[in-house]
């Protein structure tokens, strides 16, 4: 596997008076084994994680990265760091609209497609005719890939992992908890500066449980949480201790209602059995103009899928639907 880290200029995307960069990290198999239509899998991660979450590597533990597992079937898979998240210019986090996040990284993935098509991403690849850019998403990635989808014909296909079309909840173990939700009526008209990532964070009562099953390993959980959790004092390799504030409002029901039912591309679903999706099967019809939507729900998964142990029927499952696109 090839593995190469890219930095690339979204100034123009948005109207912030600075210099604005993403960063992303594509992995390649070799030029060889590329299939005759190649496929491009842009991936973006959740709220509190960065590009890292695709790759992940624990001391004693092997098969955590999603990059890897791709790359095995041929793909090409690039992370990006969400604009203000990670290592892309995480300084103008407070400052950013949803919709800022979603253009940045649409520049990014049009100039990462540009360089990998004209054989200038990686010295000594060569060029790539890309036949689909699939773009999937984790969490805040999902809700954000399908804004990019609607708004800016970014991808042939996407995959909306944990995040709900209809109304992302974050589950609660105890009933009493579960009323946190009526903090969250947010629209997307509402300006970041108005929400407060500390005071919100605190109103959602558990996030152990709707993040991590049961079966996780104990040292893999503690590495994820040990610097703050959910917001982080100090980022594991796969977190960001940055978060957008305006994320709040992606908690809010019918965040993206109108860009999810605006999409006419091959849209997969992909839950754990406890996810975000309180009613699960009911996703598919927040994505009406589309006539390919397939759920795939898997189990012994929690919210976070990439740590769970069943992760692999995910990737599968996954590289699978991407191969049909």
């Amino acid at each position: 596997m090839i593995r190469a880290d890219i930095t690339v200029d979204v100034t123009s995307s948005c109207e912030l008076e600075r210099q604005l960069a993403i960063a992303a990290t594509a992995f390649l198999p070799p030029p060889d084994r590329l299939g005759p239509d190649p496929r491009v899998v842009f991936a973006l991660p959740g709220g509190g994680y960065s590009r890292g979450y695709f790759d992940m590597r624990f001391d004693g533990h092997e098969a955590y990265s999603q990059a890897e597992h791709h790359v095995e079937r041929g793909l090409i898979f690039v992370a990006v760091d969400h604009l203000g998240v990670g290592d892309s210019t995480p300084e103008v986090a407070d400052a950013l609209r949803i919709e800022d996040i979603a253009a940045a990284n649409h520049s990014a993935v049009q100039q990462i497609t540009d360089q990998l098509r004209g054989g200038g991403l990686v010295e000594g690849y060569p060029a790539v005719d890309i036949a689909k850019r699939i773009g999937i998403g984790q969490s805040m990635g999902g809700g954000v890939t399908v804004i990019m989808a609607a708004r800016h014909r970014t991808y042939d296909a996407v995959g909306v992992l944990g995040y709900s079309g209809i109304h992302t909840v974050l589950p609660q173990k105890r009933e009493e908890d579960k009323g946190y939700v009526r903090h969250f009526q947010h629209t997307r008209d509402d300006a970041p500066e108005t929400f407060s990532l500390a005071e919100k964070a605190a109103q959602i009562p558990d996030y152990l449980y709707p993040f991590h099953y049961e079966d996780v390993p104990a040292d893999i959980v503690e590495a994820d949480i040990a610097g703050g959790y959910p917001i982080r004092e100090t980022a594991p390799p796969f977190g960001s201790k940055t978060l957008p504030p305006a994320v709040v409002g992606m908690l809010s029901p019918g965040y993206i209602k109108e860009e999810a039912a605006a999409l006419t591309i091959p849209v997969f679903i992909g839950l754990g059995e406890r996810d975000t999706a309180p009613e699960p099967h009911q996703e598919p019809t927040a994505y009406g103009a589309s006539s390919d939507v397939t759920l795939f729900i898997v189990e012994r998964m929690a919210h976070m899928h990439n740590f769970a142990s069943t992760r692999h029927k995910l990737w599968d499952r996954l590289a699978a639907w991407i191969s049909t696109v």
